[in-house]
């Protein structure tokens, strides 16, 4: 079986195939390999928020009066109260990028003698992060596609990825 590659990624996924076994043959390829990508900056909001924590919030004072024998006696007793004090932290946004890949991997055989697209194989992944340079995080979102092709793992077709970028 032999690949054809195509713009932007296709050093990396043909290294990938390559790895696996495939040949490149740009003259007779069995299929065609078509990459989507999308990167766009995500912005949130976190609202504030307060906490409680349990502290000192004051004392008490009680004060008594009596009297012991003939004689005036005053009593006093401190003591210190507890309870929950509120802590607010101010709200603040959160400046991300959104990644996606999308692969669709199509018999070039079927396109040529039909001219129908036939997918054989396809998936998609994405993951949020600091950098909206995909050739940064391209080599790992690509892995977490390619290691299971021509296969199934089991796994969506969607794959969420956490990397951090920083």
């Amino acid at each position: 079986m032999t690949i054809f590659g195509i713009h932007f990624f296709d050093i990396a996924v043909k290294e990938h195939l390559i790895r696996k076994g495939y040949i490149y043959d740009e003259e007779k390829p069995d299929f065609l390999v078509a990459i989507y990508f999308y990167v766009g900056r995500y912005q949130y909001y976190v609202p504030p928020r307060t906490i409680y924590l349990r502290g000192k919030v004051g004392e008490k004072e009680e004060k008594y009066t009596g009297y012991v024998g003939s004689s005036n006696v005053y009593i006093s007793k401190k003591s210190e109260e507890y309870g929950y004090i509120p802590y607010t932290f101010g709200g603040y946004w959160v400046n991300t990028y959104y990644r996606n890949i999308q692969i669709y991997i199509v018999d070039h055989k079927e396109l040529i003698q039909s001219g129908e697209i036939k997918t054989v194989w396809e998936g998609e992944v994405e993951s949020f992060g600091e950098t909206s340079d995909i050739r940064v995080v391209a080599p790992y979102l690509l892995n977490e596609l390619l290691d299971e092709f021509p296969t199934r793992s089991g796994k969506p077709n969607l794959r969420k990825v956490k990397i951090e970028d920083k």
